[in-house]
Protein backbone atom coordinates (compact mmCIF):
# COMPACT_ATOMS: atom_id res chain seq x y z
CA UNK A 1 0.00 0.00 0.00
CA UNK A 2 1.46 3.60 -1.27
CA UNK A 3 2.16 5.56 1.99
CA UNK A 4 -0.13 8.75 2.66
CA UNK A 5 2.27 10.91 4.96
CA UNK A 6 6.36 11.89 3.39
CA UNK A 7 8.66 9.27 2.45
CA UNK A 8 10.48 7.93 4.74
CA UNK A 9 13.28 5.50 5.14
CA UNK A 10 14.50 3.17 8.06
CA UNK A 11 18.06 3.13 9.04
CA UNK A 12 18.22 -0.53 10.15
CA UNK A 13 22.40 0.32 10.48
CA UNK A 14 23.03 0.42 14.59
CA UNK A 15 26.31 1.18 15.04
CA UNK A 16 27.29 4.71 16.82
CA UNK A 17 28.41 6.35 13.79
CA UNK A 18 28.44 9.56 12.17
CA UNK A 19 25.45 8.52 8.80
CA UNK A 20 26.85 9.03 5.82
CA UNK A 21 23.94 10.43 3.83
CA UNK A 22 23.30 11.79 0.34
CA UNK A 23 21.71 14.93 -0.17
CA UNK A 24 19.05 13.39 -2.76
CA UNK A 25 16.94 10.87 -3.58
CA UNK A 26 17.93 8.96 -6.62
CA UNK A 27 14.99 7.23 -8.27
CA UNK A 28 14.65 5.27 -11.72
CA UNK A 29 12.27 7.45 -13.77
CA UNK A 30 10.65 5.53 -16.62
CA UNK A 31 8.60 8.65 -17.38
CA UNK A 32 8.79 8.65 -21.38
CA UNK A 33 5.48 8.96 -22.76
CA UNK A 34 6.18 7.78 -26.37
CA UNK A 35 2.42 6.84 -27.93
CA UNK A 36 1.56 10.77 -26.53
CA UNK A 37 4.55 11.92 -28.10
CA UNK A 38 4.31 10.16 -31.26
CA UNK A 39 1.06 11.60 -31.86
CA UNK A 40 1.79 15.37 -30.55
CA UNK A 41 1.63 15.68 -27.49
CA UNK A 42 -0.92 16.12 -24.80
CA UNK A 43 -2.85 18.43 -27.48
CA UNK A 44 -1.66 17.50 -30.82
CA UNK A 45 -5.56 16.80 -31.96
CA UNK A 46 -6.66 20.40 -31.99
CA UNK A 47 -4.91 21.19 -34.82
CA UNK A 48 -5.34 18.44 -36.85
CA UNK A 49 -8.97 17.97 -36.09
CA UNK A 50 -9.91 21.81 -36.29
CA UNK A 51 -12.46 21.67 -33.48
CA UNK A 52 -14.00 24.81 -32.67
CA UNK A 53 -14.84 24.39 -28.63
CA UNK A 54 -14.41 22.83 -25.88
CA UNK A 55 -16.07 20.29 -23.65
CA UNK A 56 -16.13 16.98 -22.24
CA UNK A 57 -17.71 15.00 -25.64
CA UNK A 58 -16.19 16.05 -28.52
CA UNK A 59 -17.42 14.82 -32.41
CA UNK A 60 -15.45 14.52 -35.51
CA UNK A 61 -17.27 13.88 -38.74
CA UNK A 62 -16.17 11.75 -41.80
CA UNK A 63 -17.03 10.97 -45.13
CA UNK A 64 -16.26 8.89 -48.12
CA UNK A 65 -15.80 8.43 -51.85
CA UNK A 66 -18.68 6.55 -53.85
CA UNK A 67 -18.08 2.92 -53.69
CA UNK A 68 -16.76 1.11 -56.50
CA UNK A 69 -18.64 -1.84 -56.05
CA UNK A 70 -22.02 -2.89 -55.52
CA UNK A 71 -23.67 -6.51 -54.42
CA UNK A 72 -26.88 -8.61 -55.72
CA UNK A 73 -29.77 -8.31 -53.29
CA UNK A 74 -30.78 -11.33 -55.28
CA UNK A 75 -32.78 -14.65 -53.53
CA UNK A 76 -31.85 -16.59 -56.22
CA UNK A 77 -28.61 -17.18 -58.74
CA UNK A 78 -28.78 -14.56 -62.05
CA UNK A 79 -29.49 -16.09 -64.93
CA UNK A 80 -27.88 -15.26 -67.74
CA UNK A 81 -30.80 -14.09 -69.71
CA UNK A 82 -31.92 -12.26 -67.13
CA UNK A 83 -31.85 -8.21 -67.22
CA UNK A 84 -32.79 -6.68 -64.37
CA UNK A 85 -30.84 -7.40 -60.61
CA UNK A 86 -31.93 -6.33 -57.70
CA UNK A 87 -28.79 -5.14 -55.23
CA UNK A 88 -28.43 -4.87 -51.51
CA UNK A 89 -30.09 -2.52 -49.74
CA UNK A 90 -28.70 1.34 -50.33
CA UNK A 91 -26.62 0.01 -53.15
CA UNK A 92 -28.31 1.56 -55.72
CA UNK A 93 -27.34 4.86 -54.48
CA UNK A 94 -24.16 3.89 -55.88
CA UNK A 95 -24.99 3.61 -59.33
CA UNK A 96 -26.58 5.84 -62.51
CA UNK A 97 -26.88 5.05 -66.58
CA UNK A 98 -24.18 4.36 -67.97
CA UNK A 99 -22.04 2.51 -65.29
CA UNK A 100 -20.36 -0.47 -66.57
CA UNK A 101 -20.09 -2.94 -64.40
CA UNK A 102 -17.56 -6.53 -64.21
CA UNK A 103 -19.03 -9.90 -62.38
CA UNK A 104 -16.88 -12.72 -63.00
CA UNK A 105 -15.78 -12.38 -66.56
CA UNK A 106 -18.53 -10.70 -67.97
CA UNK A 107 -19.48 -7.24 -68.27
CA UNK A 108 -23.20 -5.18 -67.89
CA UNK A 109 -23.91 -2.12 -68.96
CA UNK A 110 -26.33 -0.11 -66.58
CA UNK A 111 -29.23 1.71 -68.96
CA UNK A 112 -31.56 2.29 -65.85
CA UNK A 113 -31.29 2.80 -62.02
CA UNK A 114 -34.62 2.21 -60.14
CA UNK A 115 -34.88 2.33 -56.52
CA UNK A 116 -33.82 -1.49 -55.41
CA UNK A 117 -33.03 -2.98 -59.01
CA UNK A 118 -30.65 -1.76 -62.13
CA UNK A 119 -31.73 -2.76 -65.57
CA UNK A 120 -28.64 -3.62 -67.46
CA UNK A 121 -27.35 -5.13 -70.75
CA UNK A 122 -25.46 -8.54 -70.93
CA UNK A 123 -22.78 -9.68 -71.97
CA UNK A 124 -21.35 -6.07 -72.69
CA UNK A 125 -17.80 -5.50 -74.76
CA UNK A 126 -18.32 -8.50 -75.99
CA UNK A 127 -18.16 -10.79 -72.96
CA UNK A 128 -20.18 -13.87 -72.80
CA UNK A 129 -23.49 -13.26 -70.38
CA UNK A 130 -23.16 -16.15 -67.59
CA UNK A 131 -25.27 -17.55 -64.76
CA UNK A 132 -23.45 -15.86 -61.57
CA UNK A 133 -24.37 -16.47 -57.86
CA UNK A 134 -27.18 -14.96 -56.02
CA UNK A 135 -24.61 -13.18 -53.41
CA UNK A 136 -22.03 -11.90 -56.43
CA UNK A 137 -20.58 -8.64 -56.38
CA UNK A 138 -20.34 -6.28 -59.00
CA UNK A 139 -17.39 -4.59 -59.61
CA UNK A 140 -17.61 -0.89 -60.90
CA UNK A 141 -14.88 -0.88 -64.03
CA UNK A 142 -15.96 2.22 -65.93
CA UNK A 143 -18.84 4.91 -67.08
CA UNK A 144 -20.45 5.02 -70.88
CA UNK A 145 -22.84 7.70 -70.90
CA UNK A 146 -25.07 7.83 -74.21
CA UNK A 147 -24.69 10.94 -75.94
CA UNK A 148 -27.59 13.49 -75.87
CA UNK A 149 -28.85 11.20 -72.47
CA UNK A 150 -30.56 13.08 -69.75
CA UNK A 151 -28.74 14.01 -66.48
CA UNK A 152 -29.73 11.83 -63.34
CA UNK A 153 -29.02 11.96 -59.75
CA UNK A 154 -26.85 9.54 -58.28
CA UNK A 155 -27.53 9.27 -54.32
CA UNK A 156 -24.51 10.54 -51.91
CA UNK A 157 -22.65 8.92 -49.67
CA UNK A 158 -23.43 9.62 -45.65
CA UNK A 159 -21.40 11.22 -43.49
CA UNK A 160 -20.45 9.20 -40.19
CA UNK A 161 -19.49 10.82 -36.45
CA UNK A 162 -17.41 9.29 -34.24
CA UNK A 163 -16.87 10.58 -30.68
CA UNK A 164 -14.72 10.00 -27.42
CA UNK A 165 -15.32 11.30 -23.79
CA UNK A 166 -12.73 13.65 -21.70
CA UNK A 167 -11.14 12.17 -18.43
CA UNK A 168 -9.65 13.37 -15.45
CA UNK A 169 -6.26 11.80 -14.21
CA UNK A 170 -5.90 13.41 -10.24
CA UNK A 171 -3.18 12.82 -7.53
CA UNK A 172 -3.65 14.34 -4.08
CA UNK A 173 -0.02 15.74 -1.95
CA UNK A 174 -0.52 15.43 1.26
CA UNK A 175 1.98 17.07 3.82
CA UNK A 176 1.86 17.77 7.65
CA UNK A 177 2.21 21.14 8.96
CA UNK A 178 6.13 20.06 10.09
CA UNK A 179 7.31 18.78 6.23
CA UNK A 180 7.82 21.90 4.51
CA UNK A 181 9.94 23.69 7.38
CA UNK A 182 12.70 19.92 7.49
CA UNK A 183 14.45 19.41 4.96
CA UNK A 184 14.44 15.67 4.79
CA UNK A 185 17.30 14.13 2.96
CA UNK A 186 18.03 17.47 1.15
CA UNK A 187 14.53 17.68 0.03
CA UNK A 188 13.85 21.67 0.24
CA UNK A 189 10.40 21.92 -0.65
CA UNK A 190 8.77 18.57 -0.27
CA UNK A 191 5.38 19.78 -2.16
CA UNK A 192 7.88 20.70 -5.70
CA UNK A 193 9.21 17.49 -5.14
CA UNK A 194 6.14 14.86 -4.21
CA UNK A 195 4.66 17.50 -7.34
CA UNK A 196 7.58 16.81 -10.07
CA UNK A 197 7.27 12.80 -8.78
CA UNK A 198 3.36 12.47 -9.37
CA UNK A 199 3.49 14.12 -13.22
CA UNK A 200 5.49 10.97 -14.70
CA UNK A 201 3.30 8.84 -12.80
CA UNK A 202 0.37 10.10 -14.39
CA UNK A 203 1.70 10.43 -17.66
CA UNK A 204 2.41 6.60 -17.46
CA UNK A 205 -1.21 6.28 -16.14
CA UNK A 206 -2.26 8.35 -19.55
CA UNK A 207 -0.27 6.08 -22.01
CA UNK A 208 -1.48 2.75 -20.31
CA UNK A 209 -5.28 4.59 -21.22
CA UNK A 210 -4.18 4.74 -24.39
CA UNK A 211 -4.16 1.19 -24.60
CA UNK A 212 -6.53 -0.40 -22.39
CA UNK A 213 -9.00 3.09 -22.37
CA UNK A 214 -12.78 1.90 -22.59
CA UNK A 215 -14.98 4.09 -24.07
CA UNK A 216 -17.65 5.20 -21.06
CA UNK A 217 -21.17 3.26 -22.44
CA UNK A 218 -23.59 5.17 -20.06
CA UNK A 219 -24.26 8.82 -20.16
CA UNK A 220 -21.29 10.42 -18.63
CA UNK A 221 -22.66 13.75 -19.90
CA UNK A 222 -24.17 13.32 -16.57
CA UNK A 223 -20.95 14.25 -14.68
CA UNK A 224 -21.32 13.24 -11.48
CA UNK A 225 -23.09 9.64 -11.14
CA UNK A 226 -20.86 7.65 -13.73
CA UNK A 227 -17.01 8.46 -14.56
CA UNK A 228 -16.34 9.92 -18.07
CA UNK A 229 -13.93 7.13 -19.21
CA UNK A 230 -12.16 7.82 -23.05
CA UNK A 231 -11.85 4.98 -25.61
CA UNK A 232 -7.91 3.89 -26.27
CA UNK A 233 -6.58 3.12 -29.54
CA UNK A 234 -8.55 -0.33 -28.93
CA UNK A 235 -12.21 2.02 -29.60
CA UNK A 236 -11.33 2.63 -33.25
CA UNK A 237 -8.74 0.61 -34.33
CA UNK A 238 -10.89 -2.92 -34.28
CA UNK A 239 -12.25 -5.28 -36.86
CA UNK A 240 -15.07 -3.18 -37.46
CA UNK A 241 -13.74 0.19 -38.19
CA UNK A 242 -10.08 -0.81 -39.19
CA UNK A 243 -7.95 -3.70 -39.78
CA UNK A 244 -6.71 -5.70 -38.25
CA UNK A 245 -4.53 -9.25 -39.12
CA UNK A 246 -3.93 -12.17 -37.03
CA UNK A 247 -0.38 -14.06 -37.17
CA UNK A 248 1.09 -16.58 -35.19
CA UNK A 249 4.02 -14.85 -32.99
CA UNK A 250 6.40 -17.93 -33.09
CA UNK A 251 6.22 -17.73 -36.94
CA UNK A 252 6.25 -14.14 -37.53
CA UNK A 253 7.23 -13.49 -41.35
CA UNK A 254 7.64 -10.09 -43.22
CA UNK A 255 4.51 -10.73 -45.19
CA UNK A 256 2.29 -10.59 -42.30
CA UNK A 257 3.47 -6.83 -41.83
CA UNK A 258 3.06 -6.27 -45.78
CA UNK A 259 -0.20 -7.89 -45.45
CA UNK A 260 -1.08 -5.91 -42.60
CA UNK A 261 -0.17 -2.51 -44.53
CA UNK A 262 -2.00 -3.59 -47.34
CA UNK A 263 -5.02 -3.85 -45.77
CA UNK A 264 -4.83 -0.29 -45.17
CA UNK A 265 -3.04 0.60 -48.78
CA UNK A 266 -6.88 -1.38 -50.09
CA UNK A 267 -8.55 1.37 -47.74
CA UNK A 268 -6.74 4.03 -49.58
CA UNK A 269 -3.96 4.81 -47.36
CA UNK A 270 -0.14 4.66 -48.01
CA UNK A 271 3.01 6.42 -47.14
CA UNK A 272 4.23 6.71 -43.80
CA UNK A 273 3.59 4.73 -41.01
CA UNK A 274 4.12 4.77 -37.11
CA UNK A 275 4.28 1.70 -35.45
CA UNK A 276 4.19 1.71 -31.56
CA UNK A 277 5.29 -1.37 -30.58
CA UNK A 278 6.31 -3.24 -27.15
CA UNK A 279 10.43 -4.62 -26.69
CA UNK A 280 9.14 -8.25 -27.21
CA UNK A 281 7.68 -7.34 -29.95
CA UNK A 282 10.45 -5.07 -31.22
CA UNK A 283 12.97 -7.98 -30.77
CA UNK A 284 10.66 -10.48 -33.11
CA UNK A 285 10.65 -7.41 -35.99
CA UNK A 286 14.48 -7.46 -35.33
CA UNK A 287 15.06 -11.09 -35.66
CA UNK A 288 12.81 -11.04 -38.15
CA UNK A 289 14.70 -8.99 -40.59
CA UNK A 290 18.43 -9.20 -39.78
CA UNK A 291 17.31 -13.11 -40.70
CA UNK A 292 15.39 -12.22 -43.74
CA UNK A 293 17.73 -11.03 -47.56
CA UNK A 294 16.08 -7.77 -47.44
CA UNK A 295 18.71 -4.99 -48.40
CA UNK A 296 20.05 -2.87 -45.15
CA UNK A 297 21.19 1.27 -45.53
CA UNK A 298 24.57 1.02 -43.74
CA UNK A 299 25.09 1.56 -40.41
CA UNK A 300 27.18 4.26 -38.76
CA UNK A 301 30.46 2.93 -38.46
CA UNK A 302 31.18 3.22 -34.73
CA UNK A 303 27.85 1.06 -33.72
CA UNK A 304 27.27 -2.50 -33.89
CA UNK A 305 24.58 -4.77 -33.99
CA UNK A 306 21.20 -4.22 -36.33
CA UNK A 307 18.56 -2.42 -35.36
CA UNK A 308 15.48 -1.63 -38.13
CA UNK A 309 14.49 1.62 -36.58
CA UNK A 310 12.78 2.27 -40.94
CA UNK A 311 11.09 -0.92 -43.26
CA UNK A 312 10.16 0.24 -46.61
CA UNK A 313 7.25 -1.78 -48.07
CA UNK A 314 5.54 -1.73 -51.48
CA UNK A 315 2.53 -0.23 -49.28
CA UNK A 316 4.39 2.25 -47.21
CA UNK A 317 7.06 3.33 -44.60
CA UNK A 318 6.99 2.06 -41.06
CA UNK A 319 8.70 4.25 -38.51
CA UNK A 320 9.09 2.13 -35.30
CA UNK A 321 8.15 3.67 -31.41
CA UNK A 322 9.66 1.60 -28.67
CA UNK A 323 7.12 2.27 -25.85
CA UNK A 324 7.89 0.08 -22.72
CA UNK A 325 4.34 0.63 -21.54
CA UNK A 326 2.85 -0.71 -24.76
CA UNK A 327 0.48 -4.68 -24.32
CA UNK A 328 2.33 -7.48 -25.94
CA UNK A 329 1.06 -9.03 -29.24
CA UNK A 330 -0.33 -5.57 -30.55
CA UNK A 331 1.69 -3.52 -33.44
CA UNK A 332 -0.25 -0.89 -34.35
CA UNK A 333 0.49 0.90 -37.47
CA UNK A 334 -0.91 4.31 -37.14
CA UNK A 335 -0.69 7.51 -39.26
CA UNK A 336 0.20 10.10 -36.66
CA UNK A 337 -1.57 12.78 -38.60
CA UNK A 338 -5.11 10.65 -38.10
CA UNK A 339 -4.97 10.86 -34.14
CA UNK A 340 -3.63 12.79 -31.24
CA UNK A 341 -4.61 14.18 -27.73
CA UNK A 342 -7.04 16.86 -26.71
CA UNK A 343 -6.26 18.75 -23.29
CA UNK A 344 -9.59 20.45 -21.66
CA UNK A 345 -7.47 21.22 -18.44
CA UNK A 346 -3.77 21.06 -18.40
CA UNK A 347 -1.94 19.81 -15.58
CA UNK A 348 -1.83 22.01 -12.54
CA UNK A 349 -1.78 22.06 -8.92
CA UNK A 350 -4.54 23.22 -7.06
CA UNK A 351 -4.37 24.34 -3.08
CA UNK A 352 -6.83 22.18 -1.30
CA UNK A 353 -8.93 23.24 1.96
CA UNK A 354 -6.36 23.14 4.69
CA UNK A 355 -7.40 20.44 7.46
CA UNK A 356 -5.69 19.36 10.96
CA UNK A 357 -2.22 20.00 11.35
CA UNK A 358 -1.46 19.02 7.63
CA UNK A 359 -2.04 20.91 4.18
CA UNK A 360 -3.48 19.43 1.18
CA UNK A 361 -2.68 19.99 -2.38
CA UNK A 362 -3.69 17.82 -5.97
CA UNK A 363 -2.68 17.33 -9.50
CA UNK A 364 -5.31 17.42 -11.68
CA UNK A 365 -5.73 17.37 -15.32
CA UNK A 366 -8.73 16.18 -18.09
CA UNK A 367 -7.50 15.19 -21.74
CA UNK A 368 -9.63 13.22 -24.41
CA UNK A 369 -8.60 11.37 -27.14
CA UNK A 370 -9.52 11.22 -31.05
CA UNK A 371 -9.00 9.09 -34.48
CA UNK A 372 -10.44 9.78 -37.57
CA UNK A 373 -9.96 7.94 -40.48
CA UNK A 374 -9.05 4.73 -38.84
CA UNK A 375 -9.14 2.57 -42.50
CA UNK A 376 -6.12 4.38 -43.15
CA UNK A 377 -4.70 2.48 -40.41
CA UNK A 378 -3.87 -1.00 -39.33
CA UNK A 379 -3.18 -3.56 -36.31
CA UNK A 380 -1.16 -6.68 -36.18
CA UNK A 381 -1.97 -8.99 -33.22
CA UNK A 382 0.17 -11.59 -32.42
CA UNK A 383 -0.97 -14.90 -31.33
Amino acid sequence: MANQAPPIWTNSHQDYQKRVITDYVAMLDPSDAPFVEAIGGLDGASGKFKFTASGIRYEWIEDTLSPLSVSSGETAAIASTATSVTLAAGDVNALEPGHILKVDSEYLWVSAVGSAAITVTRGFGGTSAATHASNSVLEIIGQARLEGAESVPMGFTNLSKDWNYSQIFHKEIKLTGSAPLVEVYGITDPYEYQAAKSLPEMMRLIEKTLQYGKRATTNADALTTSPRTMGGVDEFLNASKSNVKTAQATALMVTDIENTLKMAYEDGSSGQFTAIINPTDFQRITALYNNSSFIRYPPEQTRVGMVPATIVTPFGNVDFVLDRWQKANYIYFIKPENMGMLTLRPWQIEDLAKGGDYERKQLVGEFGFAVKLPKSMAVLQLS
